[in-house]
């Protein structure tokens, strides 16, 4: 369980690095089943031009990784940070991607209502030279994600995918990797987690190996607004895996309930 203060810094700065979450056994075991996983798939070219696994949904494909999602360490944090009623989010596996430009994944003033987070286990050390995610602390709240949207969306969307100059340089006068950050460095059996409106970007690591699987929960949706939230960033929500769908598993059953009943009665 996490602390009063781990909780405050989340809400504060919006992501977390916890350290050493999982052992190096368990690490191991996490990353075969990953490799086994993402080797059944085909590279593809990156928005960057580099060769990249991306694998969606991901951990419901394998029994094993499956229980990340029910993890006492991954669930209370998730409980703690969201409250009770939270659902999930799906999931995805990731080989490769040198560096992705600052951006928000849920972008925009009507977003902040409505909390989201992303939960990554590297299974690659990252660091600030090499491939770890930076995060701008604080940009998923007023003004600053204003300001963020207003001046570094507007070129992250026209940008090419053989531009070859950061966005930032455009919008704000630094690189991408100039922009004032936080880089949030990992060990393999950490877990960093963040909210899901706080601009983020990764520079680094050409060539370089950098495995992950991302674990994504939501805050109970409860409105209107936040039903209409999730149409519109993740669908696919309201599509859950057979396997999560029709688990017996108390806390997936859980988390799947909540957003299958918040659609289908579509609350005030």
């Amino acid at each position: 369980m996490i602390s009063d203060g781990q909780c405050a810094h989340f809400k504060t700065f919006g992501f977390l690095i916890l350290k050493q979450v999982f052992s190096p056994k368990e690490i191991e075991t996490i990353t075969r089943d990953f490799d086994l996983l993402i080797d059944t798939n085909e590279a593809q070219p990156s928005d960057d031009g580099k060769q990249v696994k991306h694998v969606v949904p991901f951990i419901e494909k394998n029994s094993q990784l499956m229980k990340l999602a029910e993890d006492d360490r991954i669930y209370w944090t998730m409980e703690r940070l969201l409250g009770p009623g939270f659902i999930w989010g799906g999931s995805e596996g990731q080989d490769g991607r040198a560096s992705a430009d600052w951006h928000a994944d849920r972008p925009g003033v009507g977003e902040l209502f409505f909390t989201r987070i992303k939960v990554h286990l590297y299974l690659d050390k990252t660091t600030e030279a090499i491939g770890a995610l930076r995060v701008i602390p604080g940009s998923h709240r007023m003004p600053l994600h204003e300001l963020l949207v207003t001046q570094l969306l507007k070129y992250y969307f026209k940008q090419s995918a053989t531009e070859d100059v950061p966005i930032a340089s455009n919008a704000l006068g630094v690189t991408g990797p100039e922009m004032p950050s936080f880089a949030l460095e990992s060990t393999p059996g950490d877990i960093v987690l963040f909210n899901q409106s706080l601009f983020h970007a990764v520079y680094g690591g050409t060539g370089k190996q950098r495995r992950y699987i991302a674990l994504k929960f939501a805050e109970n949706p409860t409105t209107e607004k936040h039903i209409a939230s999730l149409e519109k960033w993740t669908k696919y929500v309201f599509q859950p895996e057979e396997v999560f769908l029709n688990s017996e598993r108390p806390r997936i059953r859980k988390m799947i309930e909540g957003v299958v009943g918040a659609r289908d009665k579509n609350v005030n």
